[in-house]
């Protein structure tokens, strides 16, 4: 009896699935036609940092990432948008492993391994313009703010035998994204950004690659007693006048 009425069930089920599609397509295509909609996306990321320092503020330079975040998406014409993001971007660098030592009366004896990394986490907000090219393409073209949250640093050699970066990280930054991308029928989209960092990273104290050289004597009635003199000199050459960043993401989202 029971696998009769499963058998009934299954049956209307069938029927009912054309009249099901045809009322389900033109709500589709109201959604498709609403001018806000509000979506999510997520994102894979590549940073490479741009310095003309011998070398930069994050280990090695190169790093990579994932990112998260809410879309909403505004229609002003048929084939252009305003799309903005509120997201959660988060960065991890690291060295190559490395090795140093030298001798030394410390508990460790002035050897040490392992790498240097560094973790940030930031919010991070686009707002971009969205051109499409009837349905196969669209270009996006717009500034992107962002807010560092977090960065946690850590050092193969202990913090009491190296001298720190001389650096202040900074909270907030701007940059240009530029991206293309597909919107599938179901809402699905696929798209690809390239995001270039416009004001740097960090603040820069350039008197920390400063030292001074010191000379001089005098004499006294007394005898001879050594009076130490001196000028300060700044190695700009160890710190660099910019620090920014290149960012590729591969991203996938869906529109609601």
């Amino acid at each position: 009896m029971l696998k009769k009425r499963i058998g009934q069930l299954a049956v209307t089920l069938l029927a009912c699935l054309p009249m099901l599609a045809g009322a389900a397509e033109p709500a589709a295509g109201a959604v498709a036609k609403m001018p806000l909609r509000l979506g999510v996306h997520a994102g894979v990321n590549r940073i490479v940092e741009v310095t003309d320092a011998p070398w930069g503020v994050y280990a090695d330079g190169v790093g990579y990432g994932a990112s998260l975040s809410f879309d909403a998406r505004y229609k002003f014409l048929p084939w252009l948008y305003l799309h903005s993001e509120i997201g959660i971007d988060y960065r991890y660098f690291a060295s190559d492993y490395m090795q140093m030592g030298f001798d030394c009366d410390c508990e460790s004896g002035g050897n040490w391994s392992g790498k240097n990394k560094d973790y940030l986490l930031s919010l991070e907000i686009p707002v971009l313009a969205q051109a499409h090219v009837r349905d196969i393409i669209y270009f996006e073209l717009g500034p992107v703010f962002d807010f560092l949250l977090m960065r946690k640093s850590e050092f193969y050699i202990p913090k009491e035998h190296r001298s720190d970066k001389c650096h202040e990280d900074r909270t907030f930054g701007a940059g240009a994204s530029f991206g293309i991308g597909h919107v599938f029928s179901s809402g699905l989209f696929v798209d690809v950004h390239l995001m270039y960092r416009l004001t740097d990273v960090v603040s820069v104290d350039k008197t920390c690659g400063s030292y001074t050289v010191s000379w001089g004597s005098s004499r006294t009635d007394a005898g001879t007693e050594s009076v130490t003199q001196g000028s300060r000199y700044i190695d700009e050459s160890i710190v660099g006048s910019y620090y920014l960043f290149n960012k590729v993401q591969l991203g996938v989202g869906y529109w609601f």
